[in-house]
């Protein structure tokens, strides 16, 4: 029997200088919406610090898509903003803990998953704006759900510094994790604007988002970017971050549809 797809989106740093980090979140969310996935099965974290921003004088109220230019804040929910986006925050969500006051997962066995995570990196983990995740309350967390019964299958594509740290330790429990680049790098920015003199995005989720809205979800697989982006990517930038592969590999055969879309 088929389940729910569950989304939880992610934007872990907070100022302007980092406006990328949200401007993925708001960019992914528009993407996955446009394909259906009701807003009760979406769960978004983001600092909402950007679009008001004194220092957003070209396009006050609005965070621009690397696209087409144009707004993606308007209609993104605010489940956790602010001081609420916290690595314990987070953590509730994703396990689906009841007591949060807030928005969570609430998934079953037959469900699947699909986690996005955008922002700073440090050798101690995922950093969210006061603190870091750490990778053993991460993999913690995702083998307590294995085991609980809790989701189908799970994808989590990760963009920051050093994310390959984060999922050393996990092992064959449905789960495949895509990192932006190995544990001893940083990420590559991307999209500079030079009106707002900040990057809309970095490398791995310039390609990715991209790559989501031109594809079709019902005939692309996970694996479709991997092999083909990664192998150019490798080839054309030896020495740059490089996305690494963790988890439960087959699950990169299943087609984006099975978690995107409705």
């Amino acid at each position: 029997m088929s389940g729910k797809k569950w989304i939880l989106l992610v934007a872990g740093s907070k100022g302007w200088e980092h406006y990328k980090h949200q401007a993925n979140v708001c960019l992914h969310y528009q993407l996955i919406k446009r394909h259906g996935i009701p807003d009760d099965q979406i769960v978004v974290m983001m600092y909402d610090d950007i679009a008001h921003s004194k220092e957003n004088k070209v396009s006050k109220g609005e965070i621009v898509s690397i696209i087409d230019g144009l707004d993606v804040y308007s209609g993104v929910p605010k489940d956790y903003t602010g001081k609420d986006v916290t690595p314990e925050n987070f953590l509730s969500a994703l396990r689906g803990d009841t007591n949060t006051n807030k928005k969570f997962i609430e998934s079953g066995p037959n469900d699947n998953i699909y986690v996005y995570m955008t922002g700073l990196g440090t050798e101690d983990g995922f950093q969210f704006p006061d603190k870091a995740l750490s990778p053993k309350d991460l993999i913690g967390t995702i083998k307590n759900m294995h085991t609980e019964n809790k989701f189908s299958k799970m994808v989590i594509y990760m963009d920051s510094d050093y994310s390959g740290l984060m999922f050393e330790g996990l092992t064959d429990v449905n789960v495949f994790a895509l990192t932006s680049c190995h544990k001893y790098i940083e990420n590559t920015p991307a999209d500079y604007d030079a009106q707002r003199k900040v990057y809309l995005s970095d490398l791995f989720s310039s390609t990715w988002l991209r790559h989501l809205n031109d594809v079709d979800f019902s005939k692309d697989t996970f694996t479709e970017l991997v092999n083909t982006k990664q192998s150019k990517y490798l080839k054309d930038n030896p020495d740059e971050a490089c996305p690494c592969r963790f988890g439960d590999k087959k699950i990169t055969q299943c087609h984006l549809r099975e978690f995107l879309q409705k």
